[in-house]
């Protein structure tokens, strides 16, 4: 089967006070479907993949640049599903892994809110993704992940073969954060169900905000908000104290922080990491809400 390269590469400019949607470019199965503007001069871009999913060795390269003072809102229309892997005659792999390469750069005054929808891994699939952000000072990024261990109603769960992912965010010149994961479930050597690793949890989500504005006082409110919305020491109800979640939230090495999100259903990690990510934005970059509808 022949491979297929998707390819979206975007770049954004501020003018009087609205930003817009410059050069672009795409190539099958991936397209920028649509862009529409917030009342508050963001705009907004749906990623659209034209494919059933990213196939056996597929690779997808994202590429986007943000000019400076501009707002975006990225966000694509489903899931990102990664089907099984295709074998050779003698069962080896063949180089067949799905990649997928995102580039985020990031000019002065730039606030970006990178909030894809799910990563859906099926039984027998290898990812590879790889996202590396280059920041200049003064740029703001809030940037989202979910992680679903296969298609739990059809009885998947944690039947693929290999996902390796890493975040790379460099702000000027310095490297501020770097995160690698490996995650082979059939390994003898990783226990998936081990203290440190995903326990009793089947579905992760994580919530990172780079900004110059991130320090230790900013994390305090982030994680105090986040034990008001779970019920943490409160006598009375709140929305997601019946579920079963387990988060906290963690700084990194400078100008960032990472809220962390383990569960059962992906919706509830999405719907915590959504006020997470709602409040963060009202309280410290955008004055309004908005609402994304798909």
């Amino acid at each position: 089967m022949p491979r297929t390269t998707g390819r979206v590469s975007a770049a954004f400019l501020e003018a009087g006070g609205e930003t817009r949607l410059g050069d672009r470019y795409h190539a099958y199965p991936l397209k920028i479907a649509k862009a529409f503007p917030f009342d508050d001069g963001q705009l907004g871009v749906y990623v659209m993949d034209a494919s059933p999913g990213i196939m056996s060795g597929d690779r997808y390269e994202l590429d986007w640049h943000f000019g400076e003072n501009t707002k975006v809102y990225v966000t694509n229309q489903s899931y990102t599903k990664v089907h099984p892997v295709l074998r050779s005659a003698d069962g080896s792999l063949a180089d067949q892994a799905s990649v997928q390469r995102q580039t985020l750069t990031l000019a002065r005054g730039s606030v970006v809110e990178y909030m894809p929808e799910p990563l859906m891994l099926y039984k027998d699939a290898y990812f590879y993704s790889e996202t590396e952000v280059r920041m200049e000072p003064g740029s703001v990024l809030i940037l989202s992940e979910t992680v679903c261990p296969g298609r739990t109603q059809r009885g998947e769960l944690f039947q693929y073969g290999l996902y390796r992912s890493e975040l790379k965010v460099t702000f000027g010149s310095e490297l501020i954060f770097c995160a690698k994961q490996r995650v082979e479930p059939s390994s003898p050597t990783q226990k998936l169900d081990a203290i440190g690793a995903w326990g009793p949890f089947t579905h992760y989500g994580a919530l990172y905000v780079f900004s110059e504005q991130v320090d230790a006082g900013f994390a305090d409110r982030v994680r105090d908000y986040l034990n008001r919305l779970l019920g943490v020491d409160e006598e009375t109800a709140v929305p997601f104290s019946g579920m079963k979640l387990y988060s906290g939230v963690s700084r990194t090495y400078k100008y960032g922080l990472v809220v962390s999100v383990m569960g059962f259903k992906v919706y509830e990690i999405q719907q915590l990491l959504e006020a997470i990510w709602k409040f963060i934005r009202r309280t410290y970059f955008v004055d309004t809400d908005i609402q994304i509808r798909k």
